[in-house]
């Protein structure tokens, strides 16, 4: 949520203006159709004067003709140190007020954001969402995950192209749901698929917890499959988002994609680029082999000539994960290390894992975030919305040798101002695998009622954090 509000504090320290600034240094100079003390079409400013013994407002308002009870006085602040003066004024005041020697600071009236904040969350979504970053173990769960956009994705439609997902895990809380399966089996035997989506949409732990999760099964229990399922899985997504588009309250679709094959494959690079070309947004791993991501589909379809985004991996000290694949297909790097997210055993199991296939469901949260805030201008443009993900990135935030990629960390746009520190572990291991829950109704009606107390204890599968593309 958006407000715009008049304030008068400095976002800097005060220690730091202590002299009046030299005429026309660092001051916004804007046009008015309608100069003049009460110009129609005027904006509003805000002005800081210094005092000395006395209330210095009166005497610049007398210096441009007007006094504390005109009209185009919005508001008059005073404390002991400093005047405020927020004044709807044209151009001629604007000028005025940034001549007078006494007047240390003024500026058009800002918009100020509101943001919300997620306690209890994964180091990466305080990474995405958090200037001063993230520190400590990896695994601890106290992070603050900061947003603006309340929707959280809300209308976006994610396609996660994978193993599958386990669609009655308490984080989906029912908006999961199973869409192309090559086996004619729903579920997810491996669990990599659960994982990416949660990380991407999951309540508690994912990016963009209003988002749909639509399941695409093209990997099998073993988490290996044929290019010929991931061409049909693909296939059933542009069919499905084309219908998508004529039902109310759709923003757009993101296919996100943590697999790679060995070397590249000419059919699967065309299906992207058709879906792509029809609007769906398209997210994929970089690859786990520390090497060139150009090698091998579908990592190679990203770069500055691309609308697909490839995605590498870092880890909580800003450091490129070792395992990265890195070079000029890569566009942008995320949180990839020590990611915890939900796990396919059960509804309430968690589980830790590392690699780029951690990383790009990450930038898959922040497409559908971005589109949810945005829908006509994002929603079904894949060149705008890389566009505006790499403008929102954070740059130079982490070290390491990108082989000639831009050194770019995602970022959802907020900075929560949480200051980067150590954070206790939460997480723990129930006591005893003998543990049951009396459930009643079916496992989505469950899921909506367990969500809402997400911060019970859940049953952790590993800490090992084991790497997986």
């Amino acid at each position: 949520m958006k407000t715009t509000l008049a304030f008068a504090a400095l976002l800097a320290s005060w220690s730091t203006v202590i002299a009046a600034p030299h005429k026309n240094e660092g001051f916004i100079g804007l046009q008015s159709k309608n100069p003049g003390h009460n110009a129609t079409e005027g904006k509003t400013y805000i002005a800081i004067a210094y005092k000395n013994e006395t209330s210095m407002i009166p005497d610049i308002l007398r210096k441009v003709g007007l006094s504390e009870n005109d009209t185009s006085i919005v508001k008059v602040l005073h404390n002991t140190v400093f005047d405020t003066l927020i004044i709807q004024a044209g151009e001629h005041c604007h000028q005025a007020f940034i001549d007078m020697p006494e007047v240390a600071v003024v500026e058009e009236e800002a918009v100020v954001q509101s943001f919300v904040q997620r306690s209890g969350s994964p180091w990466g979504l305080q990474r995405i969402s958090n200037e001063a970053g993230a520190s400590g173990s990896a695994q601890g769960q106290e992070f603050t995950y900061t947003y603006e956009n309340e929707k959280l994705g809300a209308g976006v439609d994610i396609y996660v192209i994978d193993s599958g997902v386990r669609t009655s895990h308490a984080v989906f809380t029912g908006r999961a749901q199973q869409g192309f399966t090559f086996s004619g089996a729903g579920g997810d035997g491996d669990g990599h698929g659960t994982h990416v989506a949660g990380t991407a949409a999951g309540a508690k732990f994912g990016v963009a917890s209003g988002a749909n999760i639509i399941a695409i099964k093209v990997l099998g229990d073993d988490g290996a499959g044929l290019s010929s399922d991931t061409v049909a899985g693909m296939n059933w997504v542009i069919k499905s988002h084309e219908k998508r588009k004529t039902q109310p309250g759709f923003v757009g679709s993101v296919m996100s994609m943590s697999w790679g094959l060995e070397g590249k494959s000419a059919v699967v690079d065309e299906v992207i680029m058709n879906a792509v070309n029809m609007g769906i947004h398209v997210s994929v791993a970089a690859g786990n082999d520390g090497k060139d991501a150009c090698g091998a589909t579908p990592s190679h379809n990203g770069g500055a000539s691309s609308k697909v985004v490839t995605v590498g991996s870092t880890n909580i000290d800003n450091q490129i994960s070792s395992f990265s694949n890195v070079g000029k297909c890569v566009d942008i790097y995320a949180p990839g290390e020590e990611i915890v997210s939900a796990w396919n055993l059960g509804d309430d199991v968690i589980n830790f894992l590392s690699g780029t296939s951690m990383a790009c469901p990450h930038v898959s949260g922040v497409m559908a975030y971005l589109m949810a805030e945005d829908p006509a201008g994002l929603g079904q443009n894949p060149e705008a919305l890389k566009k505006k993900l790499l403008s929102t990135a954070r740059k130079n935030a982490f070290t390491g040798n990108t082989g000639g990629s831009a050194n770019l960390l995602l970022s959802n746009g907020a900075n929560g101002g949480v200051a980067a520190r150590l954070m206790k572990k939460w997480i723990a291991r129930s006591e005893g695998a003998e543990e049951k829950r009396t459930v009643t109704g079916g496992p989505a009606a469950w899921a909506k009622d367990f969500v809402n107390d997400l911060d019970k204890r859940w049953n952790v599968h590993s800490t090992d954090s084991p790497l997986r593309l």
